[in-house]
């Protein structure tokens, strides 16, 4: 969906979900975890691996670790 470009942690402007971001060497990928995946968050390969089962697997668990 290229209506998210460049806006991570912004509002998606079709859902309102925070915009994501997976960082993969020197590129970036926003996505919609909600209009896209169907409210998984991927895994970003940095924190993930930091994180590990801390990770929050869908947009509500994100939303509730951020306090949204």
């Amino acid at each position: 969906m290229i209506a998210v470009r460049g806006r991570f942690g912004k509002p998606c402007p079709c859902c309102d979900a925070p915009v994501q971001r997976i960082l993969y060497a020197d590129r970036e990928t926003n996505y919609c975890a909600r209009c896209q995946t169907g409210g998984q968050v991927l895994a970003d390969r940095v924190l993930s691996q930091l994180l590990k089962k801390d990770w929050p697997r869908t947009i509500e668990e994100w939303e509730q670790i951020r306090g949204g």
